[in-house]
């Protein structure tokens, strides 16, 4: 018992819900509920005694009389999260145990306004480092001990976690990371049902039912008939056979087209349900093929099993991070947001490598609280080749981290494997799921690569206009519409990122049909059509890339090898609509060109595949290449580590984005109004994903100026309804102010 019995004392409260006080929440019952949820949370990842820890102790600054007067209406704000940091460092500074107490110090000190950095003994007051909150003034918080006993609490002695030896520290940021996920998940969900007086996470089934019932359906591919089905399911079969290998890093390699979505997710359930593993997180770098996927795994196991995430609200930067400010959580609007927020408490979770990998790196409570549902895991990384090449280092070692430390398993799924074993410590071990992937290879040839040299865009506009069945990727959004609009006749498509989901949803389904019925069917698209769309035409063109772009090209040709043989036309850009090529388009490329010389008779092998991966990594300019903002760097220091500056560092895209809710049809529009009132609105955000479209900051700011977009409760952009025939193309989506963005890199 933690807790000392007092005849006569004050209550304390901890959230307020409406104005009768005996409806509000005792201040003992939340630290206890969160301790008690962390502590639950922290059972896969083998932290539960440093989670309840945690939990106990991380609002102990609302027992100050000024906090529970702010409950009562005063306007004075209150510092409430610095207060347990401030209490284990008075107890443990002097102590052998203070390490610990340390990192349980970030985590609370963090819990609202983000893990912090740790700053210098000579940080003064208000800079937001853990240095200077340990020495911030605060109010007194001492009546906590009227009601927990601190000095019965154990505190573990030793990290429950192992490490390589150049990155001992980061292995414990990790650590640090996986305890405030645990902490500010079990807060908020603590918090979200006293309001709402319900539970609302975690109602999925669970892997055992699922694995089933996927199993029983992979029975209708057991009698294939043709040759390429054949294929399919061996690669299958493959899967199912070493499900039972035990967890660690994985390599899956297939060619396009070879049947890895159902293959890689039967190998996860399977590998899951045999070594007691509690979810699948299946990552993609394109939200085009998240809606595919993710249909394909609803169609299969149903949709309430299936969280698809294309975009995490990052709400702290809504708001300016002040720890003072956001002490009054229950009426404020930042907390309500917060309490919305994505936590992976589900089965089955399809998302992208931005998401993934900035909630890994991110400081803030609301990105941070799924981190610690990727213990014990499953995680498949389709198309493995586009894994972020400028940040390799820090996102495979937090790979490492939850594979050697945390009880989850790894698998690379592409048809262009990278050699990522490089950028792990030394000796990762990574296994082959297919049995022999050069022969799989060569058994599936469809695709002949022609190299035709430099086209203007006249002379890829007549090619086109010539073929009646035909796609054409290119790497620019401005240059996608400009040949779109060149293109003559019946059948003409365009697809990028600037439509909806919905809307590109609703034209591959057209261009599917016109492709089964033989009709014309001519598609100008950026790389959203590149990887994982389950789509076959006889003929395409390809600007020139690096070979895994050329390659997962020339897997949307021929697919189902209706034809002899496909062909896939590779050309050099000559285009009044590129005006430059970036720098890792072209390095890539450079490459592409002597690897299509090199291996003229059979670029699409795994040697060549090889080939192309040793050179360009070859020619980055030491292992900051892929480390370029310096993340490890931000973990490497004994005195503390960075969390914020890294969080600050660590973006995927340079160009930050914003989303833009597009109102395409009735259901949209339903949604968007109900989302102008909905307090906490988790479920409305999840369905919007279908219709929006993330735009530069520029981008938006000019539509702005021009009246398209209304900003919802402050913070939410949604293209009105009045502007949309102006602003919303029914061919090409998004119509998008000229502001000399064109080349920008954008799908």
């Amino acid at each position: 018992m933690y807790f000392m019995e007092q005849v006569l004392k004050m209550n304390y409260y901890a959230h307020t819900k409406g104005n009768n006080i005996a409806d509000w929440q005792l201040l003992i019952d939340h630290l206890t509920n969160t301790a008690n949820l962390a502590q639950s949370f922290g059972v896969d990842a083998g932290i539960s005694d440093f989670s309840y820890f945690a939990g106990l102790l991380h609002d102990i600054g609302k027992y100050s009389f000024a906090f529970q007067n702010r409950l009562k209406g005063s306007k004075h704000p209150v510092d409430h999260s610095t207060a347990g940091a401030q209490e284990l460092h008075k107890k443990f500074q002097n102590s052998s145990i203070y390490p610990i107490a340390l990192i349980i110090s970030y985590c609370i000190a963090g819990h609202h306004a983000g893990l912090p950095d740790y700053g210098s003994p000579i940080d003064l007051d208000g800079t937001g480092t853990l240095q200077s909150r340990l020495k911030t003034r605060i109010e007194d918080y001492s009546a906590y001990s009227e009601e927990l006993d601190l000095s019965t609490v154990i505190i573990p002695k030793k990290f429950p976690i192992g490490s390589a030896k150049k990155h001992q520290l980061f292995s414990v940021a990790f650590f640090t990371r996986m305890i405030y996920s645990t902490l500010v998940d079990a807060d908020y969900q603590d918090t979200e049902e006293f309001i709402q007086g319900r539970k609302t996470r975690g109602e999925s089934e669970k892997i055992d039912v699922l694995c089933q019932r996927f199993n029983q359906f992979l029975t209708k591919f057991s009698k294939p008939e043709n040759k390429i089905n054949q294929i399919r399911t061996q690669v299958l079969h493959n899967c199912l056979q070493k499900a039972n290998v035990n967890p660690g890093f994985f390599t899956l390699t297939v060619p396009t087209g070879g049947g890895k979505t159902y293959a890689s997710l039967a190998f996860a359930l399977n590998h899951a349900y045999q070594h007691g593993l509690k979810r699948i997180v299946y990552v993609i770098p394109f939200t085009s093929i998240i809606e595919q996927n993710a249909s394909v795994f609803r169609d299969c196991l149903g949709k309430e099993n299936i969280l698809e995430q294309h975009a995490d609200f990052d709400f702290e930067s809504i708001f300016v991070n002040d720890i003072i400010s956001s002490d009054d959580e229950t009426n404020n609007a930042l907390e309500k947001l917060k309490l919305s927020a994505e936590n992976w408490d589900i089965s089955i979770t399809v998302t992208t490598n931005v998401q993934f990998f900035e909630s890994l790196f991110s400081c803030h409570s609301s990105k941070c609280r799924k981190i610690h549902n990727l213990a014990k895991s499953v995680m498949i990384f389709d198309e493995a080749q586009m894994l972020p090449r400028e940040f390799l280092f820090p996102c495979m070692n937090s790979l490492w981290e939850l594979v050697n430390n945390y009880h989850s398993s790894v698998v690379f799924c592409t048809a262009t494997q990278p050699s990522l074993q490089r950028f792990m410590p030394d000796g990762t071990k990574f296994i082959e799921i297919i049995e022999d992937p050069q022969k799989l290879f060569a058994n599936y040839q469809r695709v002949q690569i022609e190299y035709i040299g430099k086209q203007t865009d006249d002379e890829l506009i007549y090619r086109l206009n010539e073929q009646n069945q035909s796609l054409c990727i290119v790497n620019t959004r401005k240059h996608a519409k400009g040949l779109f609009n060149g293109l003559t006749g019946e059948g003409r498509y365009h697809l990028s990122t600037l439509m909806c989901p919905i809307h590109r949803k609703l034209v591959l389904n057209e261009v599917r049909q016109r492709l089964k019925e033989g009709v014309s069917c001519r598609v100008i698209s950026t790389q959203v059509m590149e990887a994982g769309i389950d789509i076959d035409f006889p003929i395409g063109f390809r600007a020139i890339a690096g070979m895994d772009s050329i390659i997962q090209a020339a897997g949307r040709i021929n697919r189902e090898q209706k034809h002899t043989s496909g062909i896939l036309y590779v050309f050099e850009t000559d285009s009044k609509f590129v005006k430059r090529v970036p720098a890792y388009i072209e390095q890539g490329a450079a490459i592409a060109r002597s690897i299509l010389r090199e291996f003229k008779n059979n670029p699409i092998s795994t040697d060549a595949i090889n080939a192309f991966f040793e050179k360009l990594y070859s020619l980055q300019e030491g292992d900051q290449a892929f480390d370029v903002n310096g993340i490890m760097a931000c973990f490497e220091k004994k005195e503390g580590f960075f969390f914020k500056t890294a969080s600050e560092r660590f973006h995927i895209i340079d160009n930050r984005t914003e989303p833009v809710f597009i109102p395409y049809d009735h259901v949209a529009e339903e949604l968007i109004e109900e989302l102008k009132v909905a307090p906490f609105p988790r479920t409305i955000l999840r369905k919007l994903q279908l219709y929006t479209v993330n735009i530069y900051p520029q981008e938006l700011e000019e539509l702005y100026k021009k009246g398209a977009i209304n900003l919802i409760n402050d913070r939410y952009s949604v293209l009105s309804i009045e502007n949309f025939i102006d602003f919303y193309d029914e061919k090409t989506g998004l119509i998008i102010p000229d502001i000399q963005m064109g080349n920008a890199i954008f799908l």
